[in-house]
């Protein structure tokens, strides 16, 4: 049987090295493992359909790309995410394809779902350079009740934000499966502003106090009107000590925590606000309440598990769920493109599908993390 064959230009095979997010070492066993790769194979650069695809796999690189004449120009993506330095990160293959999830949702759920029509006039309403204003805002919007859970809190703040019309992702890495993930410390949130579906995604991968900070710090940006889109590199540091200063304020509002804080106890007002140790020292030595000091615990990130179905509740935003199930039963969109849609194998449709009929019977709500 002949094998058909594509030429593959060796400038397309240097630009998937340079640009997966695959580790030095995994990308010496695909090299290693790829024979068409090596000058003495007697196909050298010339791999059948199934090897291609197999090697575009392995690197994360789309197959049509490797097809081309020469390297695609990457869309430019200016968007300065939460790290844990609150730099902006680089933006990795893993990070960008996240990004490009995110978008195409919330293009979906704008153009389809029948929900997001009503121009959300909070948007931009709040004043970027002062902090009382915008700590008002926010308080318009959110209430914060207290949990003894950071899970609980995080959830009915995620509820609330939902109900006010902003789509709440969140995933822990790119594509299906955990073969991806997404570093902390290379992303930890971010915002995509739209005036119908403004859409804050957060990484599943971080604490659920640090999903917590990162929930009110990414609506302060809706607030601000800012979805943190940069003309380069530089990111706006005045403005995000200010929304950071905020999201504190409102976390930790000042005459409740001079009664609850506990200077010789840091930990357990920590456990009490659901922050972190070291956000109740810097907020205590700002009120002027203690001393920072340099003896607080860090919490460590939790992981996330679980079946692909209830990893997909979890993930997404419930409005977008009800919105898709409602376009998969009266037809419009294709079980396929749900699934796709959904961020889970056509395979696992119908598992999700009977997990979300459970969970909607017990009146619960099943986008918890």
């Amino acid at each position: 049987m002949t094998e058909n064959r594509v030429t593959v230009q060796k400038e397309l095979i240097d630009w998937s090295f340079k640009i997966t997010d695959l580790s030095p070492e995994s990308q010496r066993k695909v090299l290693q493992d790829t024979k068409w790769l090596h000058e003495s194979f007697t196909h050298y650069l010339q791999p059948t359909v199934k090897q291609l695809g197999i090697f575009a796999t392995r690197l994360h690189i789309p197959f049509g790309d490797l097809l081309l004449n020469k390297p695609p120009k990457l869309e430019d993506i200016r968007l300065a995410f939460r790290t844990q330095e609150n730099a902006p990160a680089q933006v990795s293959l893993t990070v960008r394809d996240v990004i490009y999830e995110m978008q195409r949702k919330q293009a979906w759920f704008k153009e389809n779902s029948q929900i997001g029509i009503r121009k959300l006039a909070f948007i931009g309403s709040a004043p970027a350079n002062d902090v009382n204003e915008t700590l008002k805002a926010v308080n318009r919007y959110l209430v914060l009740p207290h949990f003894s859970s950071p899970q609980d809190l995080f959830n009915d703040l995620r509820n609330q934000l939902a109900d006010n019309g902003i789509l709440v992702m969140q995933k822990g890495g790119a594509g299906l499966g955990t073969n991806r993930p997404l570093a902390v410390n290379e992303l930890r949130a971010f915002v995509l502003l739209d005036d119908y579906a403004p859409l804050i995604f957060i990484n599943q991968k971080d604490s659920y106090t640090d999903r917590i900070f990162s929930l009110i710090h990414e609506f302060i940006h809706i607030l601000h009107g800012t979805d943190e889109l940069l003309s380069g590199n530089n990111c706006n540091v005045v403005e995000e000590r200010h929304i950071n200063q905020v999201a504190t304020a409102f976390l930790m509002p000042p005459p409740k925590f001079r009664v609850h804080v506990d200077r010789n106890n840091i930990g357990g007002t920590a456990r009490y606000f659901i922050v972190s140790p070291r956000s109740i020292a810097i907020r205590a030595q700002g009120l002027g309440s203690i001393g920072l000091t340099d003896d607080v615990e860090v919490v460590p990130p939790q992981s996330a598990g679980g079946a692909p179905y209830n990893s997909a509740l979890s993930c997404n935003d419930r409005r977008y769920i009800y919105a898709l199930v409602a376009a998969l039963e009266n037809g419009t969109v294709l079980p396929t493109k749900a699934a796709a849609l959904l961020g889970i194998s056509y395979k696992a449709l119908d598992n999700a599908l009977k997990a979300l009929n459970s969970l909607a019977f017990q009146d619960t709500h099943f986008c918890s993390a």
